[in-house]
């Protein structure tokens, strides 16, 4: 048990730094055994491919992608230049991006409260499904899990202490989050809103010191601003696409708010569980003063709409652009929600029994790794959809029948978006992605490039779509591999794919345009 000394009453500071380490060491064993976990439930990355796409986006390094701002890419592409490109290293970019969050919680909530109910805020939202299952699917929206918290952070630091520095910093944190996904906009709104809605903040942000955050965030953002001008705002356009395709009545939105708020209530249940454990005797007193939190803003006012700030802010912008609202909009906007529910038991008398931590989250790793690897046998047994998959396998024969053809360095691959770009992470070498049915999403990769250094096109045997244009664009006769996996001991079924590969310099048949025109997407 190594946490006792951390929590005592009337530590000295070196209790305190002492405690600090500990609680390092807490969320390096809990990032160990999530990203175990994760290993043993997944034999593969996400099912709609967006982690191999994050990647195949992030080694061209671009100030934005035609869907969205580049942050999180860049993380990907950075993360891979250090660590082997598997899935458990990109499952462990996941977790570490999850705790990067998780300490700017505990940042904020020492804003608020001492150093030790600052980390039990930290640890309760480490264990809720926010944090860890929810988070393993790294992509624009959970990248948000690290940036939200510390966006907070650096506003309520400007908010107590006025100083530019606190001001730039403020602004800085926010052009990243915005960098992120623009649906920061939404934390933006919800502090903006806190902000307001308390004299003594209002008057802070309209402090001229408020107008070097303007300023920092504009200089964080500029390459992106001019990334965006001189393509023709693409990501707007994806938005706007998305927000159409998603559009419901204003009734429907308004029933949606009602799911949507409990899915949220849902999500945070483990990290209510958590604090009522270590609240004894108390829990029943407890619970209920954490239930009334959300809607009773006299318990503790700055901190009320700090956490419900952006739940609000989600709620009107889905009312106001008449949007489904998911419930995956809410996975980062809880940053403060736990420093709250301990605020509010502090002011009521409520005292936590820290010496129950360690026994707490040793139970959690236990039924985290005993259920992940259950339910990973059970996938591998019923021969789960994603269990299935031989990604790994296909990337090794594809770049086996590469070598044999070509006897050259693989440089660019195409065809079916998945397949292709797991042939791309899974190789040793810098490998770019080409879409052939919409260059421009791409831009990187040119028709000469690609007739200069060659294409290995990837296909699914069931895809026609994919297949015209790739023998349409190479000229070439197709090429048929047959790969599997084996998963939990168990062998999965085959999967047929076809090849075409386009030799380096090799002159190529019909281009690009003709190629797409020969391969209508289907509707």
């Amino acid at each position: 048990m190594f946490l006792p000394s951390y929590f005592r009453a009337g530590r000295d500071s070196a209790d305190a730094e002492t405690g600090t380490a500990r609680l390092a060491v807490l969320l390096a064993v809990h990032g160990i055994v999530w990203t175990i976990a994760s290993a043993l439930y997944r034999s593969n990355l996400d099912w709609a491919g967006d982690m191999l796409e994050n990647y195949t986006w992030g080694i061209a390094w671009q100030a934005g992608y035609h869907k969205h701002p580049p942050l999180f890419a860049w993380m990907t592409a950075a993360w891979f230049t250090v660590f082997p490109h598997t899935d458990v290293a990109y499952f462990a970019l996941s977790v570490a991006n999850a705790l990067l969050g998780v300490c700017g919680v505990v940042a904020l909530a020492h804003r608020f409260l001492p150093a030790r109910e600052a980390a039990v805020a930290g640890l309760a939202l480490a264990v809720s499904p926010i944090y860890t299952t929810l988070a393993i699917k790294f992509n624009a929206n959970t990248v948000l899990l690290s940036l939200w918290p510390w966006t907070a952070y650096f506003f309520v630091r400007y908010i107590q202490t006025g100083t530019r520095k606190a001001a730039l910093a403020m602004g800085a944190a926010a052009g990243l989050a915005m960098l992120g996904k623009y649906f920061s906009v939404a934390l933006l709104v919800g502090l903006l809103l806190a902000g307001w809605a308390r004299p003594a903040w209002r008057a802070r942000l309209l402090q001229p010191q408020a107008l070097l955050a303007v300023m920092a965030g504009a200089i964080v953002l500029w390459p992106h601003m001019r990334w965006l001008v001189d393509h023709g705002m693409p990501t707007f356009a994806y938005a706007r696409d998305r927000m159409h395709e998603i559009a419901r009545p204003l009734p429907a939105v308004a029933a949606d708010m009602a799911v949507y708020g409990l899915v949220q209530v849902a999500y945070l249940l483990p990290s209510m569980a958590f604090v009522l454990l270590l609240a004894g005797h108390a829990r029943g007193r407890a619970a209920k003063l954490m239930l009334h939190g959300y809607v009773r803003r006299s318990l503790q006012r700055d901190l009320w709409w700090l956490a419900m700030g952006t739940f609000l802010a989600i709620c009107a912008l889905a009312m106001v652009t008449r949007t489904h609202l998911s419930s995956l909009w809410g996975n980062t906007q809880w940053f403060a929600i736990t420093v709250f529910w301990l605020a509010v038991l502090a002011n009521a008398g409520v005292r936590l029994d820290m010496r129950r931590i360690p026994v707490v989250m040793a139970v959690y790793w236990a039924l985290t790794l005993a259920l992940s690897a259950g339910g990973g046998y059970l996938k591998a047994v019923h021969h789960d959809r994603l269990a299935m998959e031989p990604r790994q396998a296909l990337a090794r024969a594809a770049h086996d029948a590469w070598d044999r053809g070509t006897a050259q360095p693989l440089r660019i691959v195409a065809g079916n978006d998945k397949e292709a770009r797991a042939v791309s992470f899974y190789a040793r070498e810098r490998i770019h992605y080409w879409d052939v049915l919409d260059p421009a999403a791409t831009p990187w990769v040119t028709e000469a490039d690609v007739r200069r250094e060659g294409v290995l096109f990837v296909c699914r045997d069931d895809d026609a779509h994919c297949q015209r244009a790739a023998s349409s664009f190479s000229g070439e006769e197709p090429m048929t591999i047959t790969v599997h996996k084996t998963t939990w001991g168990i062998r999965m079924p085959e999967r047929h794919y076809v090849l075409f590969l386009l030799p380096p310099g090799k002159p190529a048949g019909a281009d690009v345009t003709t190629a797409r025109m020969t391969a209508p997407v289907a509707p």
